[in-house]
Parts: structure tokens; C-alpha cells; sequence
């Protein structure tokens, strides 16, 4: 049986995961903040985690180890965005005149910086033959725009782009038997976008799609979710 651990997984595009793999037959480890009333399901194990914290995300490490010594697939889903990480004044963020350097550190810190700290936690796990790690990015990551946007959102679109080049950077290190993209998973229904338009499911789906037909020369790339290279 394979393996999995995903972050963020109690809602969106985590969840989304979580319910495409069970369905496929997969044993799903799945990161929350906080794991108190959360759904109970064959092959499903909710493990806390916080980011900001290594010690948190060493406990994680820890805990999976006692249920399997291998993980064929990490997916760093977990972030925030210009709302949800400024209680909702995304000017401390997004707005030149209105910056906050903290809140600017902040979101660096949860939406690039963790998703190296995790998986350079995770490496021991990361032995399969063919394992991957799937960094979720944002078609704000780009110069190239999906749709007409007016507002800077400097936090949220530059510490996605750190991810990014993050992504393509660790192929320097990985070992042979891992293979890593960076991905917009789309306009996916959320916590963090409620107004999405797109299934988080199926979204989830579509972006394993693309590890069933790999590619060598998508390893560290950014992607579209529908398998295609997205422009820098």
C-alpha cells in the first residue's frame, strides 16, 4: 500500500487529496493544526502539525514513523494567503504605504520556507523507487496572470515564487528516487477562496495525473494542474 502525507488537509485542495488517494486504495497521513473532531476513516491518520515550528514538524516525522518507515508521496499544501494571515487587513501585505514587515515575514516563513523544513524532515521516509514531492504554488507565482488583478499582493505572490525556485533548487539535492514540481492547482473552492470555482477533488486528481505520466524534464518545474508547463 502506498503512502502519503499531506499538510493542510482538513479542507480544500488537502482534503481533496485525502479523498482522491483513499479512494485509490493509499494510507493517508494527514498534517492539521489541530486534530480534535475531525473525521474518522479507514486508512486515514491525522497528525499535528504547525509550521512555524521544527519541533512540530519533527513530532510529525516521529509520529508517521510508528505506523511505516516509507512515504511515496509528500504533498506541501499548507499556506496562506493575504487574508488568512492578516486577520483579514490584506493592506499589510498587499498594499505599498500600508506593509508590515512581520506580516511580510510571516507569510515567507509558512508558504516557503516550511515546505523545505518538512521536507528535508521527511527525507529518512522518502525511499520508494519512484517518490514524489509536490509543492502547491499559485498562479500568482508568475508574471502572466490567469484573469485581470489590480492588487499588488506582494507577501502572497513573492513567497510563491520563493517556492517556486525553492522547487527547482532541491533537485540540486534530492536523491535519484525523488522527483519534485511546484503546481497552481487551479481556482480551487477553499477556507482560504470560498468562492472557487473548481472541485477540490477533482483538481487533486488531475495533479496526480501528472506524477502517472512523468516526465524527467518537468523534475523542479512549475506546472498548470493540467499537466503543462506554467510561464515564468
Amino acid at each position: 500500500m502506498k503512502s502519503a502525507f499531506i499538510t493542510g488537509a482538513n479542507q480544500g485542495l488537502g482534503n481533496g487529496f485525502i479523498e482522491h488517494l483513499l479512494d485509490q486504495g493509499w494510507q493517508v497521513f494527514g498534517g492539521v493544526r489541530k486534530k480534535e473532531n475531525l473525521p474518522q476513516k479507514a486508512n486515514l491518520v491525522w497528525v499535528e502539525l504547525e509550521l512555524a515550528s521544527d519541533d512540530s514538524i519533527a513530532n510529525a516525522v516521529a509520529e508517521i514513523k510508528k505506523k511505516t518507515n516509507q512515504i511515496d508521496l509528500l504533498i506541501n499544501n499548507a499556506g496562506i494567503n493575504k487574508d488568512t494571515a492578516t486577520d483579514n487587513h490584506k493592506e499589510k501585505v498587499g498594499k505599498l504605504g500600508h506593509l508590515e514587515r512581520t506580516m511580510l515575514q510571516k507569510m515567507f516563513d509558512i508558504n516557503a520556507i516550511a515546505p523545505m523544513r518538512v521536507l528535508q524532515a521527511f527525507l529518512p521516509l522518502l525511499t520508494a523507487p519512484s517518490s514524489f514531492v509536490i509543492n502547491i504554488s499559485s498562479c500568482r507565482a508568475s508574471f502572466h496572470d490567469e484573469f485581470e488583478n489590480s492588487f499588488a499582493n506582494y507577501g502572497y505572490r513573492a513567497s510563491k515564487i520563493a517556492l517556486n525556485m525553492m522547487t527547482f533548487v532541491s533537485t540540486y539535492d534530492l536523491p535519484k528516487n525523488i522527483q519534485t514540481f511546484a503546481v497552481h492547482p487551479g481556482n480551487v473552492r477553499s477556507g482560504m477562496n470560498p468562492s472557487g470555482s473548481d472541485d477540490p477533488k477533482l483538481q487533486a486528481e488531475k495533479i496526480m495525473t501528472i506524477t502517472k505520466n512523468w516526465n524527467n524534464a518537468w523534475n523542479g518545474k512549475f506546472m498548470r494542474y493540467d499537466g503543462t508547463l506554467y510561464p515564468l
